[in-house]
């Protein structure tokens, strides 16, 4: 099959036939195509014209040495960037690492004063438990004397 162009389809011509469609309709939408047809076209070739304006010329050889210089500069520009970063990374995890020591010890020091709190707790326990049984035990003595003297009556 040919390639449809605006021509091809203004010049086309139908049979006609009895019962065939109205031939003025056929054309009026013909034409139609036709135009839109164009109007693509023409877009096309705009895009295209426009395209080719925005593509920035091809070097006709390797890079220039302004282009050389340039690229050293920003590697530069870059490698210094990396070490600034590097660097900067470093000082912020060591200031981190001595932020966790000093809240680790602090944490440290106050579970150990908490450590000796209870450790005295316990101990002052031990002794009122201690107290509280010798005088128990002090109390069951005189009633195991009073019975052995209650005994003694009967």
């Amino acid at each position: 099959m040919a390639k449809i162009t605006v021509d091809v389809i203004t010049n086309k011509e139908f049979s006609i036939e009895n019962r065939g469609y109205n031939r003025r309709e056929v054309d009026t939408f013909l034409d139609e195509i036709s135009e839109e047809l164009e109007r693509m076209e023409a877009e096309i070739q705009d895009l295209r014209q426009k395209t080719t304006a925005i593509r920035p010329p091809e070097p006709a050889s390797g890079p220039s040495a302004q282009d050389e210089s340039s690229f050293r500069e920003i590697l530069e520009m870059a490698q210094k960037v990396r070490d600034e970063t590097i660097r900067k990374a470093k000082e912020d995890a060591e200031a981190i690492r001595a932020k966790a020591e000093t809240e680790a010890s602090e944490r440290l020091g106050s579970l150990s004063e908490d450590r000796t709190k209870a450790e005295k707790e316990i101990a002052d326990l031990k002794e009122v438990a201690a107290a509280y049984r010798r005088q128990f035990e002090a109390l069951l003595q005189a009633q195991q004397e009073a019975l052995e003297k209650a005994s003694d009556l009967f």
